[in-house]
């Protein structure tokens, strides 16, 4: 990765720590002069904004984000958690073949190394990858300062990049859906656009199987983006139903359109154009 790159994301990343953190000096302030009230009200305030921004998936206080794709597309986008997984991978492939649909699987860096045949027959079968961070560092990611965070994702990306000459990732998507202030910073920089979800089962910690697809199928529209998982113990049983699921909605399920540009607060679709 170009170092001048990685130099400037960090100046920004560090610039914006330092922006969060400039309440602190007035909440010291306000206290050390016995308005301790007005100081804990500027402490709770600052702290539910971090945590909000940070803990809640879908909120983009902290910067852009995808969640839907345009209703009127007639679109629906399956994207897959967390692989490449050595026995759910091809089986999951072999159902997505049997229903005609192509999906997003958003892979780690490491597993991906560790499984470069699995990559390449995720593209061979005309799927997308992106970039899911190299460790998985699920329970942690959310308090990664820059340089972590950008060795978490520049990392996969130069991973993924190598194990797929020419069809880099185009879109990044952070373990649970916890990012940061400067989670969204680091991706555009690494020409990564952050994705997240609009219908999912929460199959990473459910069992259950009808359970876990009522949850999606509630959600299932024209526009949303459906999130399931590898690695788990019903995680083909999973990919199986909601791949039905999907062929019966008679939604059309494809890999993105080859331009996904930021909206207001939603996308932006252009066919055609260059990414």
């Amino acid at each position: 990765m170009n170092p001048a790159v990685r130099a400037c994301a960090l100046r920004r990343a560090y610039l914006r720590m330092a922006l969060g953190l400039a309440p602190v000096p007035v909440v010291v302030w306000l206290g050390w002069n016995g308005r301790g009230a007005e100081a804990l009200a500027l402490f709770a305030l600052v702290l539910t904004t971090m945590m909000v921004g940070t803990l809640v998936p879908r909120c983009a206080l902290f910067g852009r984000m995808i969640k839907t794709l345009p209703e009127a597309g007639g679109q629906v986008l399956l994207t897959i958690d967390d692989g490449p997984h050595p026995e759910h991978t091809s089986a999951i492939l072999d159902i997505l073949d049997r229903h005609g649909i192509k999906a997003l699987f958003f892979l780690v860096g490491e597993r991906a190394a560790q499984h470069p045949d699995l990559v390449q027959e995720i593209m061979a079968r005309g799927h997308e990858i992106g970039n899911h961070t190299q460790t998985h560092p699920a329970t942690t990611f959310w308090m990664l300062r820059p340089v972590r965070l950008w060795r978490e994702i520049a990392g996969c990306q130069e991973t993924l990049s190598a194990l797929c000459p020419g069809r880099p990732p185009r879109f990044f998507r952070p373990p649970a859906g916890h990012h940061n202030l400067f989670t969204a910073l680091i991706a555009e920089v690494l020409g990564l656009k952050m994705m997240l979800w609009s219908a999912r089962g929460f199959d990473g910690v459910l069992q259950e199987v009808p359970a876990i697809t009522g949850r999606i199928s509630r959600r299932l529209k024209a526009g949303a983006i459906v999130l399931i998982h590898e690695g788990t113990p019903v995680a083909v049983e999973v990919a199986d139903v909601v791949a039905g699921m999907l062929k019966a909605s008679g939604l059309k399920c494809d890999t993105p359109p080859t331009s996904l540009a930021f909206g207001d607060d939603e996308v932006i679709v252009e066919r055609g154009a260059a990414p």
